[in-house]
C-alpha cells in the first residue's frame, strides 16, 4: 500500500475504529429489555431444540398472541410472528461465547461497526466522490439512533447491513452487468425477507421502479426480471406459513394518515433534517433565481435510488399497524449519504463553514428540532456511566431471594426474566384467586389494565418489596428518543415486588 492509498483510507479507518468505541462501550451494562429478551429467549430455544421453539418446556414466548389474535405459533410451538435469521445469529453468539446479555447483542453491534465501512462504499459507488462518502460515515458514526440500534440484540443492525449489500450489488451489476453481482443481490435481498417482515417489500419495489426508470439494456432487464422471479419464489413460503401478516391490522384513512405524518416527523427529527434544507434550497433558489443546481447523471440516478427507498418504505409503513422509529432504521446511512451529497458541495465551497455546520448539527440537533436535543453528549454520558433500569432490579432480587420451583406472576418483562433466572413465569394475562404464586410483580403503567379486585387481594395479603429501581414501563426503548433515558431516571418510584407469606 503506498502513502497515498494510506492517506486516502485513514479518514475511513478512524471512522470505523470510533464507530467501535461508541458501539461497544459498556454493551452489556443494561439489562436485555422486553424484545431483545425475546430475541435472546428464541435463540436459546434455537440450541435446544434446532429452531425457534415459543415454548421451552417451562415458559412460554408472548401467549398473549395466542390469547389475543390467535396467532404466532406454529406446529411445534414454532414461532411465527417474526422471521428467523435473527434467531439464529444470536443463537451462533451464543454457541461461540456463552449465553450471556454481551453475547446477545454482540454479533448486532459487529455488523453495527460493518455498515459504517458498507455506508462509504455505497456512497464512493453511487457518486464517484470521496468527500461524500466520508461525511455519510460521519453523519452514521455520530448518529445517536443509530447507534443505539446497533446495541440491541434485534434485527436491526442486520437489517441496516443487507440493505447496504443489496444496493452496493444492485450498483456494481448496473455499472458491469455481472451475473455474479445480480446473484449475490438476489441472496441478500431473500435473506433479508427471512430476517424482518415488512422491509423487503419497500425496498423489492424501489430498485424495481429505479431499474425500470433507468435501465435499457434488455439483456440486463431480462436477467433482472429471472432474479426477481428467484426473490419472490424463495420469501413468499414464509409469508404463506408465518403469521407476519398479522402486524398489518385493520386501518382507516385517519390512522393511515396519522402513521405518514409521524414517519416524516421523525424521519426530520431523528435522521434527515428536511425542513432545514428546504429553507436553505429556497433561500439560495431566490438568491440565484433558478431552480436548482446542475446534477450529474450520477448524482440524478443516486438521489433517484435513494429518494425511492424512502418513499416506497414511507408508503409501505404507514399501513402498517404499529408505528416505530426502529422500522426506519435502514434510513438512517442512506438518508445520510443524500444529505453528504448535499454538504459535499458545500465543502468544496468552505470547508470551515462544512465543519462549523456539522459541530452543531450533530452536537446539538438544533437543525432537527427546536429546542435543542444534545443527544450526542447525552449518550456520551449513557455509555460511560452505570445505569440502573427496572430489570436489572427484579433478576437480582430474584436471584438473590427466590428458589428453585417458585413461580412469577408478571404481565411486562416477562421475557428479560425467563432469560436471565430460570424460574417458572406466568405471563398470561388471566388472574384469579385460584393461582396465587409464590412473587407477584405489578408493573407501573401495565397494572392499571388488570382485575381490581385481584390487585386489591395481592396488596393486602402480600409481602411488599420495594426496590430500589426505578419502575419506569419500558425499561429503556432505544427506538423512541423521546422515551429513552440516557441515565438513570430518578424520579420514578421503585419497582414493587409482592411476596406470598409462608402460610
Amino acid at each position: 500500500m503506498t502513502k497515498s492509498d494510506l492517506k486516502d483510507h485513514l479518514p475511513l479507518v478512524f471512522l470505523i475504529a470510533l464507530a467501535a468505541v461508541l458501539i461497544f462501550t459498556n454493551l452489556s451494562n443494561q439489562y436485555l429489555w422486553q424484545d431483545e429478551a425475546e430475541t435472546a429467549v428464541l435463540a436459546r430455544n434455537v440450541l435446544k431444540f434446532g429452531f425457534p421453539r415459543a415454548f421451552d418446556g417451562v415458559n412460554f414466548v408472548n401467549p398473549r398472541l395466542a390469547e389475543w389474535y390467535g396467532v404466532g405459533f406454529g406446529s411445534n410451538n414454532a414461532w411465527l410472528y417474526h422471521p428467523w435469521v435473527q434467531f439464529y445469529v444470536t443463537a451462533f453468539s451464543f454457541l461461540l461465547f456463552g449465553v450471556s446479555t454481551f453475547s446477545a447483542r454482540f454479533p448486532f453491534a459487529v455488523l453495527g461497526v460493518i455498515n459504517v465501512y458498507l455506508t462509504y462504499r455505497l456512497a464512493r459507488r453511487l457518486t464517484g466522490d470521496k468527500d461524500t462518502a466520508v461525511i455519510s460515515a460521519l453523519l452514521l458514526v455520530l448518529s445517536v439512533p443509530y447507534l443505539l440500534l446497533m446495541r440491541q440484540s434485534r434485527y436491526y443492525a442486520l437489517a441496516v447491513f443487507l440493505v447496504l449489500l443489496i444496493l452496493i450489488f444492485y450498483s456494481k451489476f448496473r455499472g458491469e452487468g455481472k451475473a455474479g453481482d445480480l446473484g449475490l443481490l438476489a441472496a441478500c435481498m431473500i435473506t433479508l425477507g427471512y430476517t424482518v417482515h415488512g422491509m423487503l417489500v419497500p425496498v423489492f419495489a424501489a430498485i424495481a421502479a429505479h431499474f425500470i426508470l433507468f435501465e435499457r439494456d434488455r439483456k440486463r432487464i431480462l436477467m433482472m426480471f429471472l432474479a426477481a422471479i428467484v426473490v419472490i419464489g424463495a420469501v413468499v413460503p414464509w409469508f404463506l406459513i408465518s403469521d407476519s401478516a398479522a402486524h398489518a391490522g385493520p386501518l382507516t384513512a385517519k390512522k393511515i394518515g396519522q402513521n405518514f405524518e409521524f414517519l416524516i416527523r421523525v424521519i426530520n427529527k431523528y435522521i434527515f433534517p428536511v425542513f432545514f434544507f428546504i429553507a436553505v434550497y429556497l433561500a439560495w433558489a431566490i438568491k440565484k433565481k433558478r431552480i436548482g443546481p446542475a446534477l450529474s447523471r450520477k448524482e440524478i440516478e443516486a438521489l433517484a435510488l435513494i429518494g425511492a427507498i424512502a418513499a416506497a418504505g414511507i408508503g409501505a409503513f404507514s399501513f402498517a399497524e404499529q408505528r416505530h422509529f426502529r422500522y426506519m432504521v435502514y434510513f438512517i446511512p442512506l438518508l445520510g449519504i443524500a444529505e453528504g451529497m448535499v454538504l459535499s458541495r458545500w465543502y468544496s465551497r468552505s470547508r470551515a463553514a462544512v465543519v462549523i455546520f456539522l459541530g452543531i448539527s450533530l452536537g446539538t440537533g438544533v437543525f432537527n428540532q427546536a429546542p435543542p436535543n444534545f443527544f450526542l453528549p447525552k449518550y456520551f454520558y449513557e455509555i460511560t456511566h452505570d445505569y440502573d433500569g427496572p430489570i436489572e432490579g427484579i433478576v437480582k432480587f430474584l436471584s438473590a431471594n427466590a428458589r428453585e420451583g417458585d413461580e412469577v406472576k408478571i404481565i411486562y418483562g416477562d421475557l428479560p426474566l425467563i432469560f436471565y433466572t430460570g424460574l417458572k413465569i406466568d405471563n398470561t394475562w388471566v388472574y384469579d384467586d385460584s393461582h396465587m404464586p409464590k412473587w407477584v410483580i405489578f408493573r407501573r403503567g401495565w397494572h392499571e389494565q388488570l382485575d381490581n379486585e385481584y390487585y386489591t387481594k395481592i396488596q393486602k395479603t402480600y409481602k411488599r418489596h420495594i426496590l430500589r429501581y426505578p419502575d419506569i414501563m419500558w425499561e429503556n426503548r432505544p427506538d423512541d428518543l423521546g422515551y429513552h433515558k440516557f441515565w438513570t431516571d430518578t424520579d420514578t418510584p421503585g419497582v414493587i415486588v409482592f411476596e406470598r407469606p409462608e402460610k
